[in-house]
């Protein structure tokens, strides 16, 4: 599950960025478990200062309702503002008014109202400094959007708008930039080698695809040959019917004595993939026509395999390395992994007994 430690709890830095609330996957929240949503009102649900609900969000608030998530709209506004939003649900959504983000005091009362758990829970808005900060002081997982103009052509709103989105890029461009790239390097779950990993759970939340990194993740460093475990579990996972990518910041060369291993395999190699850029993946990702979040990615080194990874979307799994032998950069960045874990704050990891046909 989510949990912020440190001086994360002070950054209001979000967990993802999204443009609005209809381009978040609430699929993958559910996957990771979380069970109660809190959703800003001005901005996020609709434009400042209306006391209405487009059509759209209505239909997004009863579909999420109908998959089980309970909501609640959290605002800095008063309740004459925030009302009618029970009246139009007929009381499914619970309404909070002056919450006084980004003091916790109330939101902590909330989520004891609504026999909520901070490690389940997500709140969604447009400010970073009320409603992310207050977030990541709780612990939630926190999700900023760009204001809410859907349809709006009220020019002093367009323009409250704008300035919220440019004091941000301002915070993230500068301070929050570090904190950022320290986040892409977290995965989602820690393992001490490729065997250990739960391919079934990850089959059961709809995975299709298995990138795996090769060195020091597949094989020791600067070894050509895999070993009979390795295909064995390659024939494991292609039995619970998903595919794998090497995706590897080697040369082809790395692979001239298995390639005709991998071909009976039935095993395609990226080579040269030049992680943690991400534009290789997201390419062959799409050539394999799937989504970033059917992918999975395993990878020995934090700032190649799972920066990629994470910058994709994809689920992200860091083992330890095979070997201790490596070459001089990966030994001097290895200093900062251990750095990085020391601060990092931990990200959601699937829940077991979801099954693949409930998404």
């Amino acid at each position: 599950m989510s949990h912020t430690t440190g001086s994360f709890k002070y950054i209001p830095l979000p967990r993802e960025n999204q443009p609005d609330i209809y381009s978040i996957d609430y699929k993958k929240l559910k996957k990771y478990g979380f069970k109660t949503l809190f959703f800003d009102y001005d901005f996020t649900v609709t434009v400042w200062k209306e006391k209405k609900l487009n059509k759209k969000t209505l239909e997004l608030f009863e579909r999420l309702l109908n998959d089980g998530f309970n909501i609640a709209i959290v605002t800095n506004a008063n309740k004459k503002r925030v009302e009618h939003v029970e009246k139009i649900l007929n009381g499914k959504i619970s309404v909070y008014s002056k919450m006084r983000k980004p003091g916790v005091k109330k939101l902590k009362k909330v989520i004891k109202e609504m026999n909520a758990e901070i490690n389940t829970t997500a709140i969604i808005g447009d400010l970073f400094m009320t409603d992310i900060l207050a977030g990541n002081k709780l612990g939630l997982y926190t999700i900023l959007i760009n204001p809410y103009t859907y349809g709006l052509d009220h020019g002093f709103k367009k323009t409250m708008a704008i300035v919220s989105r440019v004091l941000y890029f301002l915070f993230f461009y500068t301070i929050g930039w570090f904190f950022r790239v320290m986040d892409l390097a977290v995965p989602n779950e820690f393992k001490k080698n490729i065997f250990e990993i739960d391919y079934e759970k990850i089959k059961n939340t709809n995975h299709k695809l298995i990138i795996f990194d090769f060195d020091n993740t597949l094989v020791p460093w600067h070894t050509s040959t895999l070993s009979k475990e390795v295909t064995e579990l390659f024939k494991k996972i292609q039995n619970l019917d998903m595919n794998i990518l090497i995706a590897s910041n080697g040369g082809a060369y790395r692979f001239d004595e298995i390639k005709k291993e991998l071909k009976k395999l039935n095993i395609s190699v990226m080579n040269m993939s030049l992680k943690p850029l991400n534009f290789k993946l997201l390419n062959k990702i799409k050539e394999y026509d799937y989504k970033s979040n059917e992918c999975v990615l395993i990878g020995d080194q934090l700032y190649t395999d799972i920066i990629a990874g994470n910058s994709c979307g994809i689920y992200t799994i860091k083992v330890d390395p095979l070997s201790k032998t490596e070459g001089k950069w990966t030994k001097f960045v290895r200093r900062f992994e251990k750095i990085s874990i020391k601060m990092m704050r931990k990200k959601p990891t699937l829940l077991k007994e979801e099954k693949s046909n409930e998404m």
